[in-house]
């Protein structure tokens, strides 16, 4: 038989022991089981790790969308207390002035031109 024969035949028992699940067998890899277990152990663990790593890195994200947000809000909510706080000391320096000025409770009246 020639190599090329040979190596067809090799190949051939090669599958036909994957598919009938004796290959692991052929290879006596039964001395190492053990240490295929250890490695399928450590390639999951990796595995999940990873996602969880993934998974935190997405979270911290959105809470930093979050926080920005926040931020913003916390902003306008400042200058708008600001503002008030100016107001209403304008308001309180007016009235102890004796002056009849106040914060308008209703809209702006339109003048129009004849």
């Amino acid at each position: 038989m020639s190599v090329a024969g040979n190596i067809w035949t090799a190949v051939r028992n090669t599958f036909k022991a994957l598919r009938n699940g004796e290959f692991l067998l052929r290879i006596r890899a039964d001395k190492y089981y053990m240490h295929i277990m250890y490695l399928f152990l450590l390639m999951w663990l990796t595995i999940m790790l990873s996602l969880r790593v993934d998974k935190t890195l997405a979270q911290v994200g959105e809470n930093k969308a979050a926080i920005e947000e926040l931020r913003i809000r916390h902003s306008e909510k400042e200058a708008e207390l600001v503002k008030l706080e100016s107001a209403s000391a304008t308001e309180t320096r007016l009235k102890k002035m004796g002056s009849k000025l106040a914060m308008p409770t209703g809209p702006a009246t339109i003048m129009k031109k004849k």
